[in-house]
């Protein structure tokens, strides 16, 4: 599905939605991909679908308030399979989702009539790498490292869907033979180890073990366990926190290097907040990753950090919406 060259249906501003698995991050975006105010409520996705679907709403109604009407459409980028009906198949972090139409669902719950596009979240982000100003990547894999992690497959400048709308899920690769359960109910995923969620509980089944490290004084001034946290003590010389990074690394590393030896293909960009993590996490990925590949194509692989970085699924999100899927 190509969206290159596609125009605004007005000059209006637009909102991009970018949905996780906790956080709802909303923006309105110009017709030129600037974002001109954002903010994030919680997702609260363990209420169900009904719930989170409001949520959206309320927070699309908040700017269709702000700008007294003056929206020109609504894009989303939700997690999970989105088939040709914009219907999202089994979300893994959603629980009880199923099939849902979200935008035939959504719809009434706005306070006025708009076009709404809807696509995977991964898939939105990397749209918005592959169409920014001066990008000319046209072929490469994008992954994103969030509560869950999510991929999409970029060919000739265009989102590669597959069959049925769920290619790219790079997330759901397995990596290590009856490794831990994933949400998606197999084992070994790449998502088991470096979702965060998964990577918070893994880290915190390890730490008691290594007393010296400077996590225990971070957590004990109320900071949260999450992977950031866990870089800024590797940043700060922590071997516990530097070690288990590069351990993920090395996991992201084996998981890209398959699928470029299936794909051929020779960039991968990671977003996410965890992609910040150059050193600990992205360094040691490049290590193992070039250590798979197979000879034809290791010469000239590039791994690097997505340019808009947690903007790219509100960015991406609204220069969807204006496209001729926004309906």
């Amino acid at each position: 599905m190509s969206f290159r060259n596609s125009s605004a249906p007005s000059q209006h501003p637009l909102i991009g939605v970018d949905v996780g698995g906790t956080t709802l991050k909303f923006g309105l975006v110009s017709p030129d991909c600037q974002i001109l105010h954002q903010f994030a409520i919680p997702t609260e996705a363990e209420r169900g679908a009904d719930a989170v679907l409001a949520r959206i709403a309320e927070g699309i109604n908040r700017l269709i308030d702000e700008q007294n009407g003056l929206i020109a459409a609504v894009g989303l980028g939700v997690p999970g399979v989105i088939n040709q009906r914009g219907e999202i198949s089994y979300p893994p972090n959603f629980p009880g989702w199923g099939v849902v139409p979200v935008a035939e669902r959504l719809r009434p719950l706005l306070k006025q009539p708009l076009p709404i596009a809807v696509e995977n979240d991964a898939n939105v982000a990397a749209f918005a790498e592959a169409q920014a100003p001066g990008a000319t990547d046209r072929d490469f894999l994008f992954i994103t490292l969030g509560t869950g992690v999510g991929g999409c497959i970029i060919s000739n400048g265009s989102i590669w869907r597959g069959a049925t709308g769920g290619a790219g899920e790079i997330g759901h690769l397995s990596v290590v033979m009856n490794g831990h359960l994933c949400n998606c109910g197999a084992r070994g995923c790449v998502e088991a180890y470096l979702g965060q969620r998964y990577m918070t509980a893994l880290a915190a089944a390890q730490l008691p073990r290594f007393p010296e490290s400077l996590l225990h004084a971070m957590l004990a001034e109320g900071n949260a366990l999450e992977p950031k946290l866990i870089n800024a003590a590797a940043e700060a010389g922590d071997r516990f926190a530097a070690d288990f990074l590069e351990e993920m690394g090395e996991i992201l590393g084996a998981a890209l290097a398959s699928a470029l030896n299936l794909l051929d293909l020779h960039l991968v960009i990671v977003g996410g907040g965890i992609a910040q993590a150059e050193r600990h996490l992205l360094e040691p990925a490049r290590r193992s990753l070039r250590a798979r590949l197979i000879q034809s194509i290791s010469h000239d692989i590039q791994l690097r950090p997505a340019r808009f970085q947690n903007n790219a699924g509100i960015i991406g999100a609204a220069m969807l919406a204006t496209t001729a899927g926004a309906a």
